[in-house]
């Protein structure tokens, strides 16, 4: 406010998460300011893009190389005129957030300021992590965040004891929602992961009891643990066998349930002190988990509130309820929120969490904003009790040759929890069968390739060879039993490189950009058939 901001003027932010991105988002949003979230994985060409089409007047950064991208970025955006890190600064073109600090405040100014704020003003544009073309600026009210905030206490017991550990990009609406106004407007702690490959070592200091995921992250968790397992003694497997099978059985008996207390300390004790000995619940959300991974870590007494939404409603639409969870489903309807089915099984909803538009774009806003509802783009049903279940995306559907419309977010739910496969892709619009990409767990297939007796080799040649594709050929085959003639795999192909945000084959927010996956390997699919 000092330095000149006002109400309505965009701000971004451009660093990982850490204390000081909640003390400047706070800083801009009570001045009546807007931020602008910027993910961390962005390019230099992204970050110009997101500080051009908002008109950024001013960007926060931490250092390093996230303040090298920026400064290109700054050279070539038209509307930058300050530039502040926490870490560098050279004086003219970088100024240090010292500059800032030292500033009075003048308090009769800023309450002022604060006063006039309400609902309906503009807290923040959230730019989309686009699968395909450029990301569309998302614009959230102050009373689109705040609607979801105040159906929390329907969904989960907040204790002043709670902590968070935030290790997904602040930048992604669930993360900033969930793991940083959520803590702060109901008065519990925050840690920050240092990054993302010290996230295990920080859960264990931090022992949060709350953690917003991804069901890519606990896919990968439960990956790990079930590879651990494999390496261990053929008792210790049995053990955890044993555990596993218990832990599904309604009535155990009193034998049973002895044992079953047991083991937890033996084995679920153990498993739980991984994640800080005290995690009462995951939240995930931003795609859909499957319900494989979600009822391993219901044995493991590590409940996963799924839930659903996206950007353009702040996010939360649908949630399960702590009391009453569903494996499978996404929860009940939020408080605030109405949905609906649509004809064609599109999922429209309604309230005053959903986006007054986007940025800049009435095009784009005319074709989501239809008579006051917002189309989701995903399909979906209600079950009798009134919980929702996303059954696929709406673009996403491929149409074989014989015109069966197969969702492939189904086929792969089915394998994404088999221990060898890591990631794994779908294809087959317009082809008389479907195939699949494969990206195996080399951990997992190492392990089998041993149990197996095979000769030792090194990874690449043991990720090549025929034994390794046709055994995960014949999980495949297995798992998708249950799925209809045309929801069959056919034919497969190892790929080790996985698919990341690095390499430009994921989005920030963790979903396959399925479209530039098929663009690239489509000589690779089509050799298939």
């Amino acid at each position: 406010m000092q330095a000149g901001v006002k109400p309505g003027d965009r701000i971004a932010i451009l660093m990982e998460n850490r204390p000081e991105w909640a003390v400047i988002d706070f800083a801009i949003l009570s001045i009546g300011a807007v931020t602008v979230p910027l993910y961390v994985s962005y390019r230099p060409q992204d970050i110009v893009y997101v500080l051009n089409d908002s008109a950024a007047s001013m960007v926060f950064t931490s250092g390093g190389t996230l303040l090298d991208h920026l400064i290109t970025a700054a050279v070539e955006s038209k509307s930058v005129k300050q530039l502040y890190s926490l870490e560098d600064s050279d004086g003219e073109l970088v100024h240090s957030l010292a500059e800032l600090e030292g500033v009075e405040v003048d308090e009769a100014r800023l309450n002022r300021r604060l006063a006039k704020i309400e609902r309906d003003q503009l807290a923040t544009i959230v730019y989309t992590s686009g699968t395909t073309a450029n990301p569309k600026g998302v614009m959230l009210t102050h009373g689109n965040i705040l609607t979801n905030l105040e159906t929390v206490p329907a969904v989960f017991s907040i204790k002043p004891e709670d902590r968070m550990l935030s290790f997904l990009p602040l930048a992604h609406t669930l993360e900033r929602t969930g793991s940083h106004f959520l803590p702060y407007a109901y008065g519990i702690s925050v840690a920050f992961a240092e990054r993302p490959d010290t996230v295990a070592k920080n859960l264990v200091e931090a022992e949060p009891t709350i953690m917003i995921s991804v069901p890519r992250m606990l896919e990968v968790v439960r990956s790990r643990i079930l590879a651990q397992v494999a390496k261990q003694s053929s008792f210790h497997q049995k053990l955890f066998s044993i555990y596993f099978d218990l832990a599904g059985k309604e009535r155990r008996g009193f034998m049973g349930g002895l044992l079953f207390k047991l083991l937890d300390r033996l084995v679920g004790e153990k498993v739980r002190g991984r994640f800080g000995g005290k995690l009462r619940a995951f939240v995930s959300g931003g795609a859909p988990l499957s319900v494989e991974v979600g009822e391993f870590f219901e044995t493991l007494k590590l409940p996963v509130l799924e839930g659903y939404g996206l950007s353009e409603t702040a996010p939360l639409l649908a949630v399960n309820p702590m009391s009453d969870r569903r494996i499978g489903t996404v929860g009940l309807v939020a408080k605030g929120v109405e949905i609906k089915i649509a004809e064609d099984g599109e999922i429209i909803a309604r309230g005053n969490n959903i986006m007054p538009g986007y940025w800049k774009n009435k095009k784009a806003t005319k074709e989501v904003l239809i008579d006051g509802w917002f189309h989701t783009g995903d399909i979906g049903e209600f079950d009798a009790d009134g919980y929702l279940k996303i059954t696929d995306r709406k673009k996403d559907i491929i149409v074989n040759s014989g015109g069966e419309n197969i969702a492939p977010q189904r086929v792969e739910a089915q394998l994404v929890g088999e221990p060898l496969i890591e990631q794994v892709v779908v294809y087959g619009d317009q082809r008389p069968y479907l195939v699949a990409m494969v990206v195996p767990n080399r951990e997992a297939c190492e392990a089998w390739a041993a149990e197996s007796g095979l000769p030792k080799a090194n990874w690449d040649a043991l990720a090549s060879s025929d034994v390794l594709r046709k055994h995960i050929q014949s999980r495949v085959q297995t798992l998708l039993k249950p799925l209809s003639p045309h929801e069959q795999i056919r034919r497969i192909t190892i790929h080790t490189e996985p698919f990341t945000v690095e390499n430009g084959l994921m989005t920030p927010t963790m979903k396959l950009k399925r479209r530039i996956i098929y663009q690239q390997f489509e000589e690779l699919f089509e050799s298939l058939y």
